[in-house]
């Protein structure tokens, strides 16, 4: 190929290089349109992903503590030689809800404290998470009267309650009362205590994502009646 034939094809590269334009600031802001409408709705997925991941761990959390908190209410009722009000003494009145109960735990128990006997008051307070909600504590004492819920060293146990009043305790009669749900207690059974403990992290508003534990547990030291 010649100088001349070189010199074309070099004349002809040159013009088809320099006839291959660049964005125009157009197409330039529809592509950074498009690009935002792209980024904001994976923003809002994964803001919400996120949300929901919040959710259920609090949820999952709430039940957990349900659960841990249930049991040992169980375990203390069940080798309780009493429960009463929490003056120790009095006994609690069938078919009436109560806020606040204590156990008596003998010295064999395994809840006792130091294999003495145990003075443990089950209570519920105004919850700190949710104005509307009720939180349940227990607070132990190997001396009376029984301790309180003000006594220093009670232990949260479960959150989120949202039976009226923190009501969950009620001990059954020989009737069916509304206060108990319903619960009737058999003839010549061991005494039944009725616990509920019905929690909603969304309130006790709220119709959706309840969790409901429910029982009525049998004082194995008590005497049948």
């Amino acid at each position: 190929m010649g100088p001349i034939a070189r010199g074309r094809l070099s004349r002809r590269a040159r013009t088809r290089a320099g006839a291959q334009s660049g964005f125009t600031i157009i197409e330039l802001l529809i592509a950074m349109v498009i690009l935002t409408i792209i980024m904001a709705s994976l923003t809002s997925v994964l803001v919400s992903a996120s949300h929901t991941e919040i959710d259920v761990n609090k949820r999952f959390q709430a039940q957990q503590n349900d659960r841990t908190g249930f049991d040992k209410i169980r375990r203390d009722i069940h080798c309780a030689s009493a429960v009463t009000q929490t003056d120790g003494t009095t006994t609690l009145t069938p078919g009436t809800a109560y806020t606040a109960i204590t156990v008596t735990l003998p010295s064999q128990c395994p809840t006792a404290s130091s294999s003495q006997t145990t003075y443990a008051t089950w209570c519920t307070l105004q919850s700190t998470l949710n104005a509307t909600d009720w939180a349940l504590y227990r607070v132990a004492s190997t001396t009376l009267p029984p301790p309180t819920c003000a006594t220093t060293g009670a232990v949260k146990w479960v959150d989120y309650i949202t039976t009226p009043l923190g009501a969950v305790f009620c001990l059954p009669g020989t009737t069916a009362p509304t206060a108990c749900s319903g619960v009737q207690k058999p003839t010549n059974s061991l005494p039944l205590l009725h616990v509920a403990l019905p929690v909603n992290l969304n309130g006790a508003a709220s119709t959706k994502e309840s969790y409901n534990l429910v029982d009525d547990i049998a004082l194995r030291n008590g005497a049948r009646s």
